[in-house]
């Protein structure tokens, strides 16, 4: 029983690492291929770490469940005992495999204000891998299809 339950933990774990999404600005999601975008030029202003929170989909609710489940129904050798643990720990697994989640798929961002050339001041929020990736002073594009926008180094 322990080792099925390791194996689960295991798989879940690696479910829900793979449904998170990037928020990068150099990662284009298969939708935006081929989409046509508008380019501005600026310059940043100010730059300010913060935390992207984690997701919430369910998946770590439903893994943790499952896990706790099969958890809970080995508490007793009677089939209404088992039946009650497997209820109650699987409602705990369901609440830890949801923080889980929010925990693994939280990141780091930048929150970004960039002067554009076109004499607007913008903000924007963006996933990064350090976050000294952007600096104030730094030449930037701003591309943007109506529906996401992304800061990137300018060509120099």
């Amino acid at each position: 029983m322990a080792h099925i339950i390791k194996v689960l933990l295991a798989v879940s774990t690696l479910v829900l690492a793979g449904c998170a999404s990037s928020l990068k600005g150099d990662v284009y999601s298969r939708g935006e291929a081929r989409d046509v975008a508008t380019v501005q030029y600026g310059t940043i202003n100010e730059v300010r770490a913060v935390i992207i929170e984690g997701t919430q989909s369910g998946a770590g609710a439903v893994a943790g469940g499952a896990i706790g489940g099969i958890a809970g129904s080995g508490v007793s050798s009677g089939s209404r005992e088992s039946r009650i643990g497997a209820i109650l720990v699987g409602a705990v697994g369901a609440l830890v495999g949801n923080k889980a989640e929010e925990a693994l798929t939280k990141t780091q961002g930048l929150e970004m204000v960039v002067s554009l050339d076109a004499g607007r001041v913008i903000s924007l929020v963006q996933e990064v891998s350090r976050v000294d990736e952007f600096a104030p002073g730094q030449r930037v594009k701003v591309i943007g299809t109506g529906k996401n926008t992304r800061v990137s180094p300018a060509a120099d």
